[in-house]
């Protein structure tokens, strides 16, 4: 569990800027989710240099990077982390905020303004996020497609239409596992509507015990994708929650 201190503020060279820091503690395999309102996002501490390409880090929806990547600028509400590593993780976060208060300036406008504009592509060449509001796509998608449920055989989900959404990630929990030898597999697959066949695009094999795991895929040019499984060994039991999240 996420060990949280007393928020403290200081503020740096009389611009508005302030953090708080966040004492954590995580065992192998721990997924903890943090409400956190931030501008950037850095660590002060860790109590061991090599845990940092181990320990994953998500900023509300986006993709999972290792903390080594740290730090990021970039506006949150929420921290996912995933200690990943097989020893507990134990540091401290800095969470940033940028509440800056400019200076009036006196700006001289030109009669005629010429103004390159790229619509519906932003800076980076995506998307306009006004394109996908005005389609109807709510910014985040969450579908439940097994919620503490055994699997003891080969199954997959239902397809499910993430058309407006080019970012997927899954999560998989596992909270027991029986048998002799047992063995899980999990994969994302996309779904062709003109072959009707699916086609794996990532996947988490050889479970073996129970623990938290992740599939994520980016950039999807398809309407269609489906969660499926195979399982081994002599009675094999693996009970399990799969949750996938889509957003825009």
């Amino acid at each position: 569990m996420v060990s949280t201190a007393q928020s403290q503020t200081q503020v740096v060279s009389g611009d508005g800027t302030h953090y708080y820091l966040l004492p954590f503690s995580y065992p192998p395999g721990y997924t903890d989710i943090i409400p956190a309102v931030g501008d950037w996002l850095d660590l002060l501490s860790l109590n061991n240099a090599n845990y940092a390409s181990c320990l994953y880090i998500a900023l509300n929806n986006g993709q999972p990077f290792p903390a080594s990547y740290l730090p990021v600028r970039s506006p949150f509400y929420v921290i996912r982390v995933y200690n990943g590593c097989t020893d507990t993780v134990q540091g401290t976060f800095i969470i940033g905020r940028e509440l800056f208060q400019p200076a009036k300036i006196n700006v001289a406008l030109p009669a005629t303004m010429n103004v390159n504009v790229q619509y519906p592509l932003d800076s980076s060449n995506n998307l306009n996020v006004d394109v996908q509001l005005k389609a109807g796509y709510a910014p985040y998608m969450n579908v439940t497609i097994l919620n503490n449920q055994s699997i003891t055989a080969n199954g997959s989900s239902s397809n499910i239409d993430i058309g407006g959404y080019p970012y997927v990630f899954v999560f998989i929990y596992v909270s027991a596992v029986s048998g002799t030898s047992p063995s899980l597999n999990v994969y994302l697959n996309v779904y062709d509507e003109v072959s009707g066949q699916s086609v794996s695009i990532a996947s988490v094999t050889n479970i073996t015990s129970t623990g938290t795991y992740y599939l994520a895929a980016t950039g999807l040019a398809a309407r269609y994708v489906n969660v499926s499984w195979t399982v081994s060994g002599t009675s094999p039991s693996f009970t399990t929650t799969i949750t996938l999240k889509a957003k825009w």
